[in-house]
């Protein structure tokens, strides 16, 4: 399994921020989504595909755990992240 830091940034309470996984070519193979902040919190989402539509493009990343406040959401190949009530610094892996 491949880990990609796809977002590394510091965040203003309630930002947001677009990741473009489509140019990276990383639609196909989308699995998890993590999260980690300096003081080692963290939030993991995992992708759910849509098998009846289309598996790789279609589908969400559904919250396991968020010790962050952290919120995904994704539409064709890009997804937002947007940060919780309060400044933090944030790095987001993708599994692959």
């Amino acid at each position: 399994m491949n880990n990609i830091i796809v977002l590394s940034k510091d965040f203003a309470a309630n930002e947001s921020a677009v990741v473009d996984l489509r140019s990276g070519g990383f639609t196909n193979s989308l699995k998890a989504l993590t999260f980690h902040n300096k003081t080692g919190q963290s939030a993991k989402f995992l992708w759910q595909g849509d098998t009846i539509y289309n598996k790789e493009k279609a589908g969400y990343f559904k919250e396991i755990n968020n010790d962050l406040g952290v919120k995904v959401s994704q539409y064709e190949g890009f997804i937002t992240v947007t940060n919780g009530g309060g400044e933090q610094y944030l790095e987001g892996q993708l599994k692959l």
